[in-house]
């Protein structure tokens, strides 16, 4: 995709909605109770172009943890975050509710088998035994729904919205721009 492509009226206004879902992250919220994951879904299902769907959640991602805080553990986290994001494929060029549902809902579990696997293998919290990674994973349990509530919330509400809008590339146009 280039610059003139990705600065068309469509475009901008999907970049303006995931910067909006971005910065959610920056209120006050219970645990996991972000949209992060929500960021990577929408960009996969809204931009054809691989370099477009991980530059943006990427770039929102790193300028909000400019404000929050960097951690040892963000390449975990932007690394879950991009492989969960693949799930927004299913959205690709539709607005579905129960595709988006599906899309938020896995994006999740694969986001938490994968951030937690990170935080087992990279964090000195546990043990690198099978106990120690049954242990980092059931710790984690309790953090899953607010996930799974956060991601498939904001990655329904938001199709719906680029549905009402009137912006999402039409099949033909994404295909094209794909080949």
């Amino acid at each position: 995709m280039n610059m003139k492509t990705l600065l068309t009226k469509s475009n901008l206004i999907l970049i303006g909605i995931l910067l909006i879902i971005g910065l959610l992250r920056l209120f006050p919220h219970p645990p996991n109770l972000t949209p992060v994951i929500a960021l990577s879904v929408l960009a996969a299902a809204w931009f054809p172009k691989g370099k477009t769907q991980y530059l943006v959640p990427l770039t929102i991602m790193l300028l909000t943890d400019a404000v929050i805080g960097f951690h040892s553990l963000m390449p975990v986290v932007y690394g879950s975050l991009l492989v969960a994001g693949t799930c927004g494929r299913l959205l690709r060029h539709q607005t579905d509710t129960t595709q988006s549902l599906l899309a938020g809902a896995s994006s999740s579990i694969v986001f938490f088998i994968l951030s937690n696997f990170g935080v087992w293998a990279m964090s000195p919290l546990y043990p690198k035994t099978v106990a120690g990674l049954v242990s980092c994973f059931t710790m984690a349990i309790p953090f899953f729904h607010n996930t799974v509530l956060a991601t498939t919330t904001v990655v329904v509400g938001a199709s719906l919205v680029v549905k009402v809008l009137g912006v999402l590339p039409s099949q033909e146009t994404a295909i094209s721009q794909d080949i």
